[in-house]
């Protein structure tokens, strides 16, 4: 059976090396993109089994992003998880019923988001 794999969208390094260390520990396939343009190639290129999306990105914003994934027969049905450091209610309704879970990054640790992807896609 191949590993899960998990496209990880955020343009911080460090929050990116940390969540791929914390799925690599748990026998995930990370994939990763520094915004939100790079996400949309990288997910049509090895179709993940889940996408964590940052939704403060260059070059395509994450709610941008997001509206291109359900708009793409290759990637309308794969979950979505928001990771965002904002606490901004628009974005959240923006993404209502368009993404299985909406966490800020402060409120949910590595190993969390970990046991939350399992729930959704294993």
């Amino acid at each position: 059976m191949r590993q899960k794999r998990i496209l990880l969208v955020e343009d911080n390094e460090e929050l990116r090396h940390l969540y791929k260390e914390a799925f690599h520990h748990n026998n995930f396939e990370i994939f990763e993109a520094s915004d939100g343009l790079l996400a949309i190639d990288v997910a049509l290129l090895h179709i993940p089994d889940i996408i964590l999306l940052d939704l403060m990105l260059p070059k395509q914003g994450g709610l941008g992003a997001l509206k291109i994934f359900r708009t793409l027969p290759e990637t309308k049905h794969i979950p979505i998880i928001i990771l965002t450091a904002l606490p901004n209610p628009d974005y959240k309704e923006q993404a209502k019923g368009r993404v299985q879970g909406y966490f800020l990054k402060t409120e949910i640790t590595p190993k969390e988001l970990v046991a939350k992807v399992r729930e959704l896609i294993d």
